[in-house]
Order: C-alpha cells, then sequence, then structure tokens
C-alpha cells in the first residue's frame, strides 16, 4: 500500500486531465442548487472514494448509514487507477454525487470544473476556522471553495527512543533542528553500530520526499510553490540546506544503504523493526507501531535551524459533484462528516487524525500525545496547490526525484538550479 501511494504514475494523470476536459464548456461548477427541503431524506447518494490502510472511509459511510435516513453507496477504487476512472466518468457524465479525492489532486479537478461551489455551506460552519487550513487551501480556485477535509494526515518525524537513550541520548529530546538531526544520527551510528542507522530515507521515492521535505521548506517559510501553483519555488537557501543535509548523512553512511533504492514500500520496515534511530515519515506508519518492542516518540519537521515547524498535510477532500442530482443530500453528509460525531467517535476513536484542530484532545487521542501533536502541528501545515503534482513532484521519472538523486548521491551541484527549471518547465507547458 505505501508503495503504491508514493509511486503514482503521471499517465493517469494525463488520462484524467484529457477526459475531464470534455466537461469545461458545460460546467463550470459554480452553481449552488436551491435547496431541496430536508437533506436527510432517505436520499440513495453515490460516493467515490480511494482505497486507504485504515479504510477509515467505509468505517465513516457505515457510520453514516446506520444513523441517516439517506443511504451511501461507496464505491472503493484502488489508487492506481482512481484518476482514470474520475476521468472516463466526467467524460461520460457518470461521477457520483460525492468524491473524496486526494488532496494534491485537487487543483486538477477543480480547474477542470468537476465540483460544486460549497463556499457559502463550508465557511458557516461553526468550526470552519479550526478545519484544517492547509486542506481548504488546496479545494479552493478564484476565492471559491469546492471541498472539505476527509481524512486527514500528516507528515511528522518518527524517532526511535530506545535507540537514544542506548546511543546515550536524551530520548524525550527529539531533533529540533538540522544540526540536532546530523548529531543525533552520528551518534546512534557510532555508539550502537551493525545493522543500526542513524536515519532512513527514500532514496528512490519521489512522493516520500515530498512529503517530507515540503514540510521542512513550509517551516522556513520558502513553500515550494506559489499559492496559485503558477511559479515553482524549488532553487531555495532552505532546499539547498536539506538536501545538504541528506548529503552529508549519506556520505558519513550514517544512512542505511538500502535508502539509495527505497521506493516508498519498504519506507517503514528498518524503522519498525528497531533499527533506524530518526525517521522522517508521518501518522500513516502509527498503526503500524501499535505492538512496536520498542518506544517511539514524534517531533515535527522543522527548519533548517529551527525557527519554525511544519507539515505536508495530506489526505483526501469530499466534494460535491457538479452533476450530482442531490447537492443538499450531499451536503448532509459533508456535514455530519465535520461533526463530533464523527470526528471523535468515528474517526479519533479509530487512531485516525480528525480534521479539526479543536478537537485535538478528545478523549481518543488524547490518550496518545503523539497523536495530539501531530493534529495541533496540522494548523501550521501546507498542503502544495499545482496541476503538475503529478507530473513534476510524484513521477518516478519526473524532475523533482532527479533533482534529489542527482544531488545526493551523483554530487552534482547544478542540481537544485536544472530542478527548478524543469519543474517550471513542466507548470508553464500545463497552462
Amino acid at each position: 500500500m505505501v508503495g503504491t501511494r508514493w509511486r503514482r504514475s503521471a499517465s493517469t494523470l494525463v488520462a484524467v486531465t484529457a477526459a475531464v476536459a470534455v466537461l469545461a464548456g458545460c460546467s463550470t461548477g459554480t452553481a449552488e442548487p436551491a435547496p431541496s427541503g430536508n437533506p436527510d431524506n432517505g436520499t440513495q447518494l453515490t460516493m467515490w472514494a480511494r482505497n486507504t490502510s485504515n479504510n477509515i472511509a467505509q468505517t465513516i459511510v457505515d457510520q453514516y448509514n446506520a444513523t441517516h435516513e439517506n443511504q451511501i453507496d461507496l464505491t472503493i477504487i484502488p489508487n492506481e487507477s482512481i484518476q482514470q476512472k474520475v476521468g472516463a466518468a466526467a467524460a461520460s457524465g457518470g461521477l457520483p454525487d460525492i468524491l473524496a479525492s486526494d488532496v494534491v489532486y485537487a487543483p486538477n479537478y477543480l480547474k477542470q470544473g468537476l465540483f460544486a461551489d460549497m463556499t457559502d455551506k463550508v465557511t458557516s460552519l461553526p468550526f470552519y476556522d479550526d478545519l484544517g487550513k492547509a486542506h481548504i487551501d488546496a479545494a479552493t480556485l478564484d476565492d471559491k471553495i469546492y471541498g472539505a477535509p476527509f481524512i486527514v494526515d500528516s507528515s511528522i518525524i518518527l524517532y526511535n527512543k530506545s535507540l537514544f537513550a542506548q546511543a546515550g541520548l536524551d530520548p524525550e529530546s527529539p531533533p529540533q533542528n538540522y544540526a540536532e538531526i546530523l548529531e543525533d544520527s552520528r551518534a546512534i551510528r557510532q555508539n550502537i553500530g551493525g545493522d543500526v542507522y542513524g536515519f532512513y530515507f527514500g532514496g528512490n521515492c519521489p512522493g516520500c520526499n515530498a512529503y517530507t521535505m515540503f514540510g521542512n521548506l513550509a517551516a522556513a517559510g520558502e513553500q515550494p510553490f506559489t499559492d496559485d501553483g503558477a511559479t515553482a519555488n524549488i532553487d531555495t537557501p532552505a532546499l539547498k540546506e536539506t538536501l545538504d543535509l541528506y548529503k552529508q548523512l549519506w556520505d558519513e553512511g550514517l544512512v542505511a544503504p538500502s535508502a539509495q533504492t527505497e521506493d516508498g514500500v519498504n519506507w517503514n520496515t528498518l524503522f519498525n523493526e528497531g533499527k533506524i534511530g530518526i525517521l522522517p515519515r508521518g501518522t500513516g506508519n502509527f498503526a503500524n507501531l501499535k505492538d512496536a518492542t520498542f518506544d517511539w516518540g514524534v517531533a515535527p519537521l522543522p527548519a533548517p535551524d529551527g525557527s519554525g515547524t511544519s507539515a505536508f498535510i495530506g489526505g483526501d477532500i469530499a466534494s460535491i459533484t457538479a452533476t450530482s442530482k442531490h447537492p443538499d443530500e450531499a451536503w448532509n453528509f459533508i456535514e455530519w462528516s465535520l461533526g463530533d460525531e464523527n470526528q471523535v467517535d468515528v474517526v479519533a476513536k479509530n487512531g485516525s487524525l480528525p480534521s479539526r484542530i479543536d478537537l485535538a484532545e478528545n478523549e481518543y487521542s488524547a490518550a496518545d500525545p503523539r497523536l495530539v501533536t501531530a493534529i495541533k502541528g496540522s494548523e501550521t501545515g501546507y498542503t502544495p496547490s499545482t496541476t503538475v503534482y503529478g507530473n513534476a513532484i510524484n513521477n518516478a521519472n519526473g524532475p523533482w526525484l532527479k533533482m534529489i538523486r542527482d544531488y545526493i548521491f551523483e554530487n552534482d551541484a547544478s542540481a537544485l538550479e536544472d530542478g527548478q527549471k524543469a519543474i517550471q518547465d513542466e507548470i508553464d507547458e500545463a497552462q
């Protein structure tokens, strides 16, 4: 599952763009139909969502169906095929009433007019200001909101407290800047050695590195794209410092050798086996550590100098499709999904992250301070908003991964400059 999430092919995104272009002339996604009376009236709704490791979408829909007159027929679609399915359905007028889509691909769907305008509905929610800003921003186009947070995950540093103690480090003091990441990694490798390493990353995984490094860049105030997604901001001091750190960790032998070919499939494996001290990863690995034989903790992703922290906020947004004949009934579900009943008694109880910052210390999440840290961290989180994310960033053959590999493993000093140009070329070509 991890591997398919982080190594999507760019060809599926191209297929979606071509197919949904058919809608451009017949639907702008901006009309908000008039209310139809009681929004919980026994309407049969359809919904699509991509598969996730803990199947939380199905759990949420099952609870809604058990407590409402409306009933949702949910179809779970494999990650690798959902974009093609959405594209084909958009072209034929066969989209469901509700679509839960990967937040990083939301800008593509917004641009093609697939979703109905939800601005008034979302902004009138009493807890609107507590919704994750990163998801709202990614679901916004021309000051109109077309989606709401549905499933949330967050990048974060995982560290092995047991290895910290064994290496003579304070297990309650995770690294808070790049200098400390380097120092702690050295201590673990030098004082323990063997098959234990200080650090690990997916050196052949484009999505893994975006998910983690983008958090560092946002913490430094140097987001990799402008807010409108029209300009790449890759060749920056913060990214150079980040790549310099990774290169030094690699050159000093503080990283397990398999990192050079790690494509995301085994991204978690060595850390979960207790052999890695520091792993920039995310909340998606929490469930795998439920029965860990070692003590572990979390820390926010820092700016190089530790002056700020941030996170890549991933997951999915829920939107009402522009072709739905039941927009008010569909909104009834989305509104309920953001309420306390679902956010606490379904999402948090399941061990997942609530979409609302005000619920960070709910009765379930509060039992694990690591979850609370992740939820609160989403307040300053970042989600890139660009239509070229698939081709330029998440593509195993794209310029983002090439830049990282050239800089770290090939000692190519011009990699950053070349990467900036190549990613900007992708953006310009897509305009």
